[in-house]
């Protein structure tokens, strides 16, 4: 392999976030949350992770304000994974903020999860439902730690071996391929959406 001449920055803050989101393509997740007065509301974020238990929790930073609010009063979210026929949603809900509008300029269904009472949305290959278990506030940024508590997958891509053998379910998931999801990604410069492109071979 080529050996990359790199340059050291002794006072890395004041670029960090433009290097680190210029070269970190991101998935687009859709945070659906439960508003004061009942419906629905939607935002989307790029910084989502996983951090493996028991229990396993998906971990979320955004500074959504009407989401932040949302998920400290009812303790629980939905993240949606957003596939390419969503991005103009996605775009939507992440521009628009829920506390100048109601946020239904661009259609979308969906359900009530079954455990935590955000919506999940019928166009997402993949939802999971999330209780709180860790908050922490960095800056302007929440940070939620939401333990999971139910997944939705499309059964399109392959039927989940629920209560089978774990060699089952490694089968299944070596049998998922990511450009039947399409899921959409994100690149913050120069603001623009992707699609998965050709497997590496190696």
């Amino acid at each position: 392999m080529k050996k990359i001449e790199k340059q050291s920055i002794s006072q890395p803050n004041n670029i960090f976030q433009n290097v680190v989101w210029t070269l970190t393509p991101r998935p687009v997740w859709i945070v659906g949350t439960c508003n004061e007065d009942g419906s629905a509301n939607l935002s989307t974020i790029t910084c989502v992770s996983h951090t493996p238990g028991p229990p396993d929790n998906i971990i979320i930073s955004m500074h959504a304000k009407r989401t932040n609010a949302n998920i400290q009063r009812t303790g629980g979210f939905t993240i949606n994974l957003a596939n390419v026929e969503m991005a103009p949603l996605a775009d939507y809900v992440g521009t628009v903020s829920g506390d100048d509008c109601v946020k239904d300029a661009v259609p979308y269904s969906f359900a009530w999860g079954e455990k935590i009472h955000a919506p999940v949305l019928d166009a997402s290959p993949c939802a999971i439902e999330c209780k709180v278990s860790q908050t922490h506030v960095i800056g302007n940024f929440h940070t939620f730690f939401g333990e999971i508590i139910n997944l939705h997958i499309d059964l399109s891509i392959s039927n989940p071996p629920m209560g089978k053998s774990q060699e089952a379910i490694v089968e299944w998931f070596n049998a998922i391929d990511i450009h039947n999801i399409d899921p959409l990604v994100y690149h913050s410069f120069p603001q623009k959406y992707y699609r998965v492109g050709e497997k590496v071979k190696y």
